[in-house]
């Protein structure tokens, strides 16, 4: 679809809010964006996944202070420079394997002419098949001279590099080239476009289409962030390839998501000359309390449990020119920056540069650089362009009507309608799983052994829970049962985490066989079966059996801010628990043999015949706790995920972060934990990774 674009530009020293930041409104035809979901972690609904977030936080508080005291202790530019090459490493490692560069095939679409530079419309292939689409400023008037030029990376709007336009304009208008491109999901690169409206997303908006994006990689232990980064780090091989630019000076700029990827590239690249974050740089202990772990390509598995923080993002790019731009109201805590801001400076002054480090602040909330903009362009221009005066931007009055479809670089407006056949995050993850899982040697090995997989299960899950440890201790919530059948309970999984729980006592004297039962709550009120429910295990319990059931962490569910509902209410807290090195099915997992710790103690129940159920998403949780624990002599598994190799062929997984584990698919799959059970398992109604997995349903 064709989008009108008529941009009115005033630069002017009076009237600098009127410039556009990069995370600007987009125009009203472009991808409609829903309004996140918000959500009081504070209310009793939340109360267990408020638990679980400050669990998790305290984990991630320990990792972050032996960081920063390892950090504080370099003394010299040789232990600096050692720590580089490590966290650099470290870092590549947990992004995923680089591909290995293919041919560009760039191409110039379209020019649009516009007072005092002119707009090239360029796509460019990032890997094969993979389009990028970008717009290339290049100022009037400069002759043969070698330009600098500066990577510019847009915030989460929908609009992608049509909001980059205002200070891209400014960026011409001093002197530089500046290239201008559209991230994965955003602009006319959506991964999931609705078949109806092309320039609507499936996933509703960026930050959605990012959080889908990401899951699969996760599978083969890889990440969408080496997507992003490999989009810029082609994007600045196009510019090397224009004889108007200098290489030796190549900068890069972006503004919230844009942010992220400016210090992805920087870190990472050092093509880059210099470098301009804004409102992104913080820090986690002050992230994680406030808005939480955002987005699959900012929050990598196992970046703080590796021991990184923001700040290793800047001192990756020491000594090179960098400016922290915040606000002072930003969403990501201006407290943060202001610590990761002196850490750097230290950083920076063991190589005697401290004086390239800049930290660019003013008011406002997050996105709201316009009244930077001054210190912004003089920033680049001191370091990019030293002959220039870089405390006298030009800031000239500008106005610039452009013509239709002058910001869209392909026909229809999307790469997937006008390039059907292009690939995708999805497609091009595909193929790279097949590669991978082919060339481990463990898959050579056709039938693992139960210790095998049982190893392997927790390496991948990261449960840590022995069988036949102590049993936990536990609390009776509400008024007493009056026929002592059900006692409602909560019981202590570990410090700081209690679960929901019930235990239906058989009437009749002796050993009985117990029955776990796995359920997403236990509260009458969020299910409307739970009565029907309640009745049919007292039935169970008069008839002999002992029934306990459990509500795994977060306990009650809760609910969270809704990147896009096709991720449901678990894709944050997997990113945060992925961060510290956890996992929630592998939580989920330590939940089970906990209180399998706990009821086999008693004193009806019969330890040597217990069996369980559950289904969805819990079903997953029981098949890989039967694995680790013996006790559970038979399970029954209904409705839960087939294979993680029918979840990566998904085209679009559907609720899928409760089952998301890092690198599970280059060790083990589904069948290789149903192999290891034998006949101590019942798998019916296994479903592929396109179908929805609903809330656990009662078994009856």
């Amino acid at each position: 679809m064709t989008r009108r674009i008529s941009t009115v530009l005033i630069f002017a020293s009076a009237l600098l809010p009127q410039i556009v930041s990069a995370q600007s409104p987009p125009p009203a035809t472009a991808v409609r964006s829903a309004a996140p979901s918000k959500t009081d972690p504070n209310a009793p609904s939340n109360a267990g996944r408020l638990q679980l977030t400050q669990y998790l936080d305290a984990i991630a508080l320990k990792s972050t202070d032996a960081r920063h005291a390892s950090v504080a202790a370099l003394k010299t530019k040789a232990e600096a420079q050692s720590r580089q090459a490590k966290v650099r490493k470290q870092l590549l490692s947990l992004i995923g394997p680089l591909p290995v560069k293919t041919p560009l095939n760039a191409k110039v679409l379209g020019t649009t002419q516009a007072e005092g530079f002119r707009i090239e419309k360029i796509l460019f292939d990032s890997q094969p098949n993979f389009h990028v689409t970008a717009l290339l400023y290049l100022p009037d008037g400069t002759g043969t001279a070698k330009l600098p030029a500066i990577l510019m990376a847009p915030g989460h709007g929908p609009s992608g590099k049509a909001g980059d336009l205002a200070f891209a304009a400014a960026f011409a208008r001093n002197g530089f080239a500046l290239l201008s491109y559209d991230p994965i999901g955003q602009g006319e690169r959506l991964q999931y476009p609705d078949p109806a409206n092309p320039d609507q997303s499936l996933a509703t908006r960026p930050t959605g289409e990012h959080g889908e994006a990401g899951l699969q990689p996760v599978l083969i232990g890889e990440t969408i962030t080496k997507y992003f980064l490999w989009d810029a780090m082609r994007a600045i091989d196009y510019l090397t390839t224009r004889p108007e630019i200098d290489p030796a000076r190549i900068g890069a700029f972006g503004c919230s998501g844009g942010g992220l990827m400016t210090a992805l590239i920087t870190a990472l690249d050092s093509r880059v000359a210099a470098a301009g974050t804004a409102c992104f740089i913080t820090s986690f202990d002050t992230l994680l309390p406030s808005i939480g772990p955002q987005d699959g390509e900012q929050s990598i598995p196992g970046f703080i449990s590796a021991g990184l923080d923001f700040p290793d993002w800047v001192e990756l790019a020491t000594p090179r020119p960098y400016a922290i731009i915040s606000t002072t109201s930003d969403m990501f805590p201006f407290a943060g920056a202001q610590k990761s801001e002196a850490e750097s400076r230290a950083f920076y002054k063991l190589f005697q540069a401290d004086q390239n480090l800049a930290f660019i602040t003013g008011p406002g909330g997050h996105g709201n650089i316009r009244p930077l903009a001054p210190q912004i362009l003089g920033f680049f221009l001191k370091h990019l362009q030293p002959k220039a005066d870089a405390d006298q931007p030009n800031l000239a009055s500008l106005t610039t009507t452009l013509p239709k479809g002058a910001l869209q670089v392909t026909p229809s407006g999307q790469v997937a309608t006008s390039y059907p056949d292009s690939a995708t995050v999805q497609s091009l993850n595909e193929k790279q799983a097949a590669v991978r899982i082919a060339n481990i040697p463990i898959q050579k090995i056709k039938h693992p052994t139960l210790v095998q997989t049982q190893q392997a299960v927790r390496e991948i899950t990261r449960s840590s829970a022995p069988p036949g440890a102590p049993s936990p201790s536990s609390e009776p919530v509400g008024s007493p049962d009056p026929d002592h059948i059900r006692h409602a309970l909560r019981i202590a999984a570990e410090p700081g985490i209690t679960l929901q729980a019930e235990f239906y006592r058989p009437t009749t004297p002796g050993k009985h066989p117990t029955l776990l039962i796995l359920r997403d709550n236990l509260d009458p009120s969020l299910d409307s079966q739970r009565a029907d429910d309640i009745a049919h295990l007292r039935e169970l319990a008069r008839s002999g059996t002992a029934v306990f059931v459990l509500a795994p962490r977060p306990s009650p569910p809760g609910s969270e801010e809704l990147k896009s509902p096709v991720l449901g209410a678990y894709y944050l807290l997997g990113l945060r628990a992925e961060l510290v090195g956890k996992t929630l099915l592998g939580m989920r997992v330590d939940d089970v043999i906990r209180s399998i710790d706990f009821f086999s103690t008693g004193y009806t129940e019969d330890p040597n015949n217990i069996t369980a159920e559950a289904s969805g998403h819990l079903g997953l949780v029981l098949l890989h706790a039967a694995v680790l624990d013996p006790r559970l002599k038979h399970i029954t598994v209904d409705h839960s995920l087939a294979s993680y190799d029918s979840l990566i062929k998904a085209l679009l997984p559907r609720n899928a972060p409760e089952d998301i584990l890092p690198g599970v698919a280059l060790r083990y799959d589904t069948g290789d934990l149903i192999h290891a059970l034998g006949s101590r398992v019942t798998f019916t109604d296994p479903a592929p990774g396109d179908q929805y997995l609903s809330r656990s349903t009662l078994q009856k």
